[in-house]
């Protein structure tokens, strides 16, 4: 899973300000504008080639786009995207740096954490069923003993 992953990543997906504009309804000029502002930023495969935007890129162009015709002012169409970013991030390092293991079977499936660091004793499991999120503190086995 981590060479998709890897791969997925490693694609060169991308596009110019053109295709980008009819993909998310933004102008040409909004989108250098909103650039200019720092809110996205394209990138150039080389020294004087064109800008080009990614997929990361074209998904927060298209939340700018929605907001503002929601009513939103940019700078807060800004905050709204900047913090959710800073929340995917946060659960990236969580599912990164903390999950273990993943079990799952028809009904729902469950993730496991690992030791709490203020009690070692018990482990942080979270069985999704559905639309439902339990949270359990289960006991902690030694390596030896899980499958």
């Amino acid at each position: 899973m981590d060479n998709l992953a890897h791969r997925i990543k490693s694609l060169d997906i991308s596009l110019g300000i053109g295709e980008t504009s009819r993909v998310t309804g933004a102008t040409a000029t909004q989108i250098r504008y909103w650039e200019k502002k720092g809110l996205i930023e394209a990138l150039r495969h080389e020294s004087g080639g064109n800008k080009r935007y990614t997929l990361k890129n074209i998904a927060i162009i298209s939340m700018i786009k929605m907001m503002m015709d929601d009513g939103y002012t940019l700078a807060k169409a800004g905050e709204i995207i900047t913090q959710r970013y800073k929340n995917a991030d946060a659960l990236h390092t969580i599912m990164k740096t903390r999950l273990e293991k993943i079990d799952y079977d028809a009904e729902s499936t469950e993730y496991k954490f690992g030791q709490i660091e203020n009690d070692p004793d018990f482990d942080i499991t979270v069985r999704v069923t559905g639309d439902t999120v339990k949270i359990y503190k289960v006991e902690h086995q030694a390596d030896d003993q899980q499958d």
